[in-house]
């Protein structure tokens, strides 16, 4: 595969304590919509057997329901609840792994306060983004979901400067008016 080849980012990956109250909080906090269920009542768990070579599920657990989510105008997520998972919650930006995600959105305000709404925890913000992301009206801002998850919200009106002089520019979503399929 030649690097030309990759698009982009299609979906992230989440294994949740609660699968439910995930949907409902990705639902109340940022609009998202369930396109499908990959396991539900009527479905037996997805077991290692089923999967682990393909994707490393634990020897021993099982994925009790898989469901994915459109996000707007990004990335896709995928929701997992493991009957028993590893690892721990609230993780922060300081270890390995992924420590969070960043959704671009229009006003920071109005998408915090539907974030805390929702039953997230906002930290410290907005505060204007400073070096290469600062221009006026750009704006960041972290929060917890209910779960523990770190997720950055970035609104980015002004353009960015870059250290070289890069082929393409950062891609930012385009505006909830310019929605691509």
């Amino acid at each position: 595969m030649t690097q030309s080849s990759i698009r982009g980012i299609e979906h992230i990956g989440l294994t949740v304590p609660n699968h439910e109250e995930a949907i409902r909080f990705f639902k109340a906090a940022f609009g998202a919509e369930v396109l499908y269920s990959l396991t539900d009542k009527d479905h037996d768990p997805i077991t290692h057997e089923d999967v682990g070579s393909k994707n490393r599920l634990r020897k021993g657990t099982r994925m009790v329901a898989v469901s994915m989510l459109r996000l707007q105008n990004g990335a896709n997520l995928e929701v997992f609840k493991i009957d028993r998972p590893g690892g721990e919650t609230g993780r922060s930006i300081s270890d390995y792994g992924i420590s969070h995600f960043s959704v671009t959105v229009d006003d920071i305000d109005a998408a915090t306060q539907a974030f805390a709404a929702a039953g997230g925890e906002l930290l410290e913000g907005p505060y204007d983004l400073s070096d290469q992301e600062e221009g006026p009206g750009n704006r960041g801002q972290f929060g917890l979901t209910p779960w523990g998850l770190l997720i950055e919200f970035e609104q980015l009106p002004a353009p960015m400067s870059y250290d070289c002089h890069p082929s393409r520019p950062r891609w930012i979503p385009a505006p909830a008016s310019k929605k691509a399929s």
